[in-house]
């Protein structure tokens, strides 16, 4: 892992959907996963799991699934580059041990993965496998990936050396988000 600040991993972060052909080495998605395990969890009951998948036709069932089940809104949009990548991370949580906040801890972990895989070189890009009007995605990635009852998939996060350098993200201005002691002050 590199020495750069914790906020210039943060800064520095972009969403990457196209990766170089080149294999990312266990003992750095190890490293990934060390540090997103301590990511913090409701009640502390740290409910994750990951998959971690590797093999090209699996990869290519995930692309394929997540194409199908996208929202009519999102029909333009296409996740064959999942595919692309060395790697697809499956976050999960056990229900059993997140406390109703499923969405929340998964996101949590997701975050700080998505922030490791930065330090580490590795570009990624947020996938919800989670679709509150149609539960299809998580069920068929729950049954392609085996995942046991009360494991719900909640994102779909393609590891790999960045094969590109998107521009600048284009954020709103800071000051339409902070308010003082209230709403609107």
């Amino acid at each position: 892992m590199s020495g750069r600040s914790f906020e210039e991993v943060v800064l520095q972060r972009r969403s990457i959907r196209c990766y170089q052909h080149r294999d990312v080495p266990e003992a750095v998605i190890a490293e990934i996963l060390e540090t997103t395990r301590q990511a913090p969890s409701s009640m502390n009951g740290q409910p994750w799991c990951f998959v971690v998948v590797r093999d090209a036709e699996t990869r290519r069932r995930i692309s394929e699934l997540k194409n199908h089940f996208c929202p009519p809104e999102k029909r333009s949009f296409s996740a064959d580059f999942l595919s692309q990548a060395p790697v697809i991370v499956v976050v999960g949580v056990d229900r059993g041990r997140s406390f109703g906040r499923e969405l929340e801890n998964g996101v949590l972990a997701t975050a700080w993965l998505l922030l490791a895989a930065q330090a580490h070189g590795l570009g990624s890009v947020y996938l919800s496998a989670y679709q509150p009007h149609d539960p299809g995605l998580e069920v068929e990635i729950g049954k392609l990936l085996r995942l046991p009852e009360g494991v719900q998939p909640v994102t779909l996060l393609p590891l790999g050396y960045p094969a590109e350098t998107p521009s600048t993200k284009e954020l709103r201005p800071l000051t339409e988000m902070i308010h003082h002691e209230f709403f609107g002050e």
